[in-house]
């Protein structure tokens, strides 16, 4: 018998300590004041929440690189935006300065040079027309001295900042060639070829020239399609490439050669 139940008057007894400690409370709680009884009913109504402080263990070392994390990448994202910002400013003073150079005015709605700038470069539209002719005849890939002093401000232009170029060449459909063996293909790619030589001999390294390309006359232009003239044309595309932002110029004194 000892055996199987001598340890129950232990539990019964537990109990019994438990329910008498639970009524002297309540009794102590009751004697006291009102002020003092709302307060504790407050409490039980209402118990106050206890959270664990947010920094502290693992949790601390987390939180802290998180923030961190959220810090360094917002600071990046907006250096990435002034930087960009600053290089939209110098490029787009660099294509007015080019007008400049080459006594164009920009809000010339005739003007034979186009300029657009883009968040990566400059890209540099020159038309062969009639009344401005980069090239001595329409079916002539040698230049004009208009073209000749173009091409020569381009290439100082491209060596102070240090751009990375290409180079394309376009004629318009209908040109009457000087040999039935000799089509536009021939004609504009010959009109590419020299200005990337004038270019180099000029200013420009080598290793800064990334392509010379001729489209004959597969690409019409998409400004002024009512003038034919507009299709006749050179285009260089001016890529920033590996300068860095706010890199100074270099110091090369030229005399700029005379329209």
């Amino acid at each position: 018998m000892a055996g199987h139940g001598g340890g129950a008057w232990k539990v019964a007894f537990a109990d019994f300590m438990t329910a008498l400690m639970a009524f002297f409370l309540v009794m102590w709680i009751l004697g006291q004041k009102p002020e003092l009884l709302e307060g504790t009913a407050k409490y039980f109504r209402d118990p106050p929440k206890i959270r664990m402080p947010w920094n502290t263990g693992v949790l601390k070392d987390q939180a802290k690189e998180a923030t961190v994390r959220d810090i360094n990448a917002k600071s990046s994202k907006e250096n990435a935006a002034k930087a960009a910002s600053a290089e939209q400013k110098n490029l787009n003073a660099i294509a007015m300065g080019f007008y400049g150079m080459i006594n164009v005015k920009s809000e010339d709605p005739n003007r034979p040079v186009d300029i657009v700038v883009s968040n990566d470069g400059v890209l540099i539209t020159l038309y062969d027309r009639t009344r401005k002719p980069l090239f001595q005849s329409e079916a002539s890939a040698e230049l004009s001295q208009w073209g000749d002093f173009v091409f020569q401000n381009l290439a100082w232009l491209v060596d102070r900042h240090a751009f990375r170029v290409s180079i394309e060449g376009h004629s318009r459909s209908g040109l009457k060639m000087l040999s039935p063996a000799y089509s536009a293909w021939e004609l504009s790619s010959d009109r590419a070829s020299n200005v990337r030589r004038l270019m180099a001999n000029v200013a420009v390294a080598a290793e800064q020239f990334e392509r010379v390309t001729s489209f004959g006359d597969t690409r019409p232009s998409k400004v002024g399609k009512a003038d034919p003239e507009n299709d006749h044309r050179v285009e260089i595309k001016l890529s920033v490439g590996n300068r860095k932002l706010g890199d100074p110029a270099p110091e090369k004194p030229v005399e700029k050669a005379k329209p």
